[in-house]
């Protein structure tokens, strides 16, 4: 019953790539709303408490979630997205907690793989953070992710690559923050639901993206910080979106 066809009326054909589609998630109202700000020929829909903000954005087709917080959630989310609307490609944003002592409130993630730091399945054999059945860590696409690099270089912003981990808490004590550096060496910043994301898209063979914006450090002062910094970080999010969705739309190659 739901497809794409739902959202093809609020688009001007004649100014929007019409063979792209891209669902953005984020878990909380701070970080899609501004990015909601921004869409144009803007229309909301509500499945199943779930409100899909559709439209464009830099002549681009967008679909824009939230989905609220944690795995399941994130989860839940995802499959609706790519069930109902059949995204090119589906892009996580929003707020983590920095693993990487270089890395600053406003700074941008931008992971080239992620897994779960709360999933231990060592006993038969996995990799810690592996689920049975997948692999030992998700790949966030390539061409999406070396474009998004240069949307930050031309724009100045820092950012780092490498891997993000997921689970079911808000870091915010220095002991477990120390605990997953040592469990994820590699890791440098830690949230709670772009794994799921990308678990899902993974399932479905759908190309993703995660951008994330440092918000706290994962230590004993992180949800002072988080409140004081989620505007910023989500602020950072929107910007870079912005950028590459107007690349996107002359480069795309899905």
């Amino acid at each position: 019953m739901f497809n794409t066809t739902i959202i093809s009326k609020f688009y001007n054909k004649k100014k929007v790539k019409n063979n792209i589609v891209i669902g953005i998630i984020g878990a909380l109202d701070q970080e899609i709303k501004f990015l909601k700000k921004k869409i144009q020929t803007y229309q909301t829909i509500t499945i199943f408490n779930t409100k899909f903000h559709i439209g464009t954005l830099n002549n681009i087709k967008i679909v824009l979630i939230k989905s609220g917080v944690g795995k399941v959630s994130a989860s839940i989310t995802c499959t609706m997205l790519i069930q109902l609307y059949k995204p090119n490609v589906i892009i996580n944003i929003g707020a983590a907690g920095s693993l990487d002592k270089e890395l600053k409130p406003g700074d941008i993630v931008l992971p080239s793989s992620t897994c779960y730091h709360d999933v231990n399945l060592t006993a038969f054999g996995y990799s810690l953070g592996q689920m049975q059945n997948f692999p030992k860590l998700f790949c966030t696409n390539d061409y999406m992710v070396t474009l998004t690099e240069k949307c930050m270089v031309s724009s100045k912003i820092n950012y780092k690559k490498n891997l993000i981990i997921s689970g079911d808490s808000f870091i915010n004590q220095k002991r477990f923050r120390n605990t997953l550096k040592r469990n994820f060496p590699a890791a440098i910043a830690v949230d709670m639901e772009s794994t799921a994301i990308a678990q899902v898209c993974y399932q479905f063979k759908k190309p993703f993206l995660i951008v994330k914006s440092i918000s706290d450090h994962s230590d004993n002062f992180a949800l002072r910080n988080f409140e004081k910094c989620i505007n910023l970080a989500s602020q950072q999010c929107s910007k870079i979106i912005q950028i590459l969705l107007d690349n996107l739309y002359n480069l795309y190659k899905f």
